[in-house]
C-alpha cells in the first residue's frame, strides 16, 4: 500500500488553508492517509496478491517424474505357479512439455496479477474520489453551519431591537411575533445542519474504519477554484485513465490465454525408463517407453477460439470505454466551466449587491422607515444566496475531482484541485 503508481493520488483534493477555530481540524492529506492505511476493503488485495503467488510458483513447476512398479506373470499355474516365473519392473516417467507450455502457463498468471494490481490501484483511485467527495460534503455542512450561526445572530439581534421598540410604542407587537418565530426556526436550521454535519463526519471517518471520530472540524477552502485546461488538452491525457488501464491489462491476460491454448495444441511425450528383474532366468534388463496423445491440435482448437473471441470482446470494450469517457470529459468540461461561473457571478455581483441592499434596509429599519417585513426578507435573500453559493462552490469541486478521476492525473498544483501529499507517493 505503500508504492502505488501516481495515478492512485490524483483524485485527490488539496484545499488551501482555512481558518478554523477548532482545536483539531481534518485535512484531506489526513483523510486520504488515514483511508490507505486502514481501509479494510483496500487490505484484502495483499491475500489475493499472495495467493496469485502461489499460483505462480505452481506454474513454474516442471512436470513431476513419476516412481512406478510391475509385478508380473504371479500366481498363474506350471511354471508360473507363485512367483518362480515374477517378472518386477522399476521404473521413472515423466512428461517432455512442447510448445513452451510451461511459459505460456507462467505468462498467464503474471498477466493475472498484472490485472490484480491494475484493479487494486483503480479500487484504491475509487475510494479516495469517494474520500474526497465526502470531503467535499464535510465542508460545505461546515460553510453552512457557519453562516446559519450568523443568520441566528442577526436573529436575535432583531429581537432585541423589536423589543425595545415595543415597549417604546414605534412598532406593533406582531413584528416582535414574528422576529422571535424567525429566531425559533433559526434555531431549528442550526440544528439540523449540526445532526447532518455530524452524520457526514462519521461517513468520512467510516473510510478508515473509525465511528467515533476526534475530529470537530475540517481545513478546507471551498472556493479555491481554477479555470480548466481546454477540452482537447484534457482528451489527450486519457490514455492515463484508470478504467482504461484496467482493460488494456485484460487485454494483455486474453492474450495470454490465447498463448497457453495454442501452447496445448502441441504434442506433449511421455517417456519411462527403468529395469526389469526376470525370475526365471534370474536376469536383468533395461526397459524404455515413449508415448504421445493423438489429436492434442483438434482438441484445442475450441479453447482457441474461446479466447480469441474474449479477446476481441476486451479489445471492443476497450474502445468503447474510450469513447464514454471522451464524451463524459466534455460534459464535465462544461459543467465545470457553467459552474465556475456561477461561483464568480455570485461572489461578485450578486452577494456584494444584496449585502449592501440588507445594509442599506437595516438603516431603513433602525430609522423607521422600513418594516421588519422587509428587513427579515431582505436578511432571508441575502442568507439563501449565501448557501446557493456554497453548494455552487461544491458543486464545482466534485465537477473538478470527477475530471481528475477521468483523466488521471492533477490538473494543477496551485488550486484547490491537486495530488496527494508528497508522503503518500512512490
Amino acid at each position: 500500500m505503500n508504492s502505488f503508481p501516481k495515478v492512485i493520488a490524483l483524485c485527490a483534493i488539496a484545499f488551501v488553508s482555512y481558518s478554523a477555530n477548532a482545536q483539531n481540524p481534518l485535512r484531506l492529506q489526513d483523510a486520504i492517509q488515514l483511508t490507505l492505511k486502514n481501509n479494510p476493503q483496500l487490505a484484502g488485495y495483499e491475500f489475493r496478491a499472495q495467493a496469485l503467488q502461489g499460483e505462480l510458483q505452481t506454474a513454474e513447476l516442471k512436470p513431476q517424474l513419476r516412481a512406478s512398479a510391475h509385478l508380473e506373470n504371479i500366481a498363474g499355474s506350471g511354471e508360473f505357479k507363485g512367483v518362480d516365473a515374477a517378472e518386477l519392473t522399476l521404473s521413472l516417467s515423466s512428461v517432455i512439455e512442447l510448445g513452451d507450455q510451461r511459459a505460456a502457463r507462467t505468462g498467464l498468471v503474471t498477466a493475472r496479477q498484472q490485472q490484480l494490481q491494475s484493479s487494486q490501484r483503480l479500487l484504491t483511485l475509487d475510494t479516495l474520489t469517494q474520500v474526497t467527495q465526502q470531503f467535499i460534503a464535510l465542508a460545505a455542512a461546515q460553510e453552512e453551519l457557519k453562516l446559519l450561526q450568523q443568520h441566528q445572530q442577526l436573529a436575535q439581534a432583531n429581537v432585541n431591537s423589536l423589543t425595545q421598540q415595543v415597549q417604546a410604542g414605534r412598532t406593533a407587537e406582531a413584528d416582535l411575533l414574528r422576529a422571535k418565530a424567525a429566531l425559533v426556526r433559526a434555531d431549528i436550521a442550526i440544528q439540523k445542519n449540526r445532526q447532518a454535519f455530524q452524520a457526514e463526519r462519521i461517513k468520512l471517518s467510516a473510510f478508515w474504519a473509525d465511528t467515533s471520530p476526534a475530529f470537530t472540524q475540517v481545513q478546507a477552502d471551498l472556493f479555491a477554484l481554477a479555470e480548466l485546461p481546454r477540452i482537447d488538452n484534457l482528451i489527450q491525457q486519457l490514455d492515463s485513465n484508470p478504467d482504461l488501464a484496467v482493460l488494456g491489462d485484460e487485454v494483455v491476460l486474453r492474450k495470454a490465454q490465447v498463448r497457453q491454448a495454442q501452447a496445448e495444441r502441441s504434442t506433449n511425450l511421455e517417456w519411462s525408463a527403468g529395469v526389469r528383474r526376470l525370475q526365471l532366468s534370474d536376469d536383468s534388463a533395461l526397459v524404455m517407453g515413449l508415448s504421445m496423445p493423438l489429436g492434442s491440435a483438434q482438441r484445442a482448437r475450441g479453447a482457441i477460439a474461446t479466447a480469441r473471441a474474449e479477446q476481441s470482446g476486451v479489445e471492443q470494450e476497450q474502445s468503447a470505454t474510450r469513447i464514454k469517457l471522451q464524451a463524459q470529459l466534455i460534459s464535465l468540461h462544461s459543467a465545470y466551466q457553467q459552474a465556475l461561473n456561477e461561483v464568480n457571478s455570485l461572489r461578485t455581483q450578486v452577494i456584494p449587491a444584496l449585502q449592501q441592499a440588507t445594509r442599506s434596509t437595516a438603516n431603513a429599519f433602525n430609522q423607521g422607515r422600513y418594516s421588519y417585513l422587509e428587513l427579515n426578507f431582505a436578511q432571508r435573500e441575502l442568507l439563501d444566496v449565501q448557501i446557493a453559493l456554497i453548494e455552487s462552490a461544491a458543486h464545482a469541486q466534485l465537477i473538478h475531482n470527477e475530471i481528475e478521476r477521468i483523466i488521471g492525473s492533477a490538473l494543477s498544483k496551485n488550486t484547490a484541485v491537486n495530488s496527494l501529499p508528497q508522503g503518500t507517493q512512490p
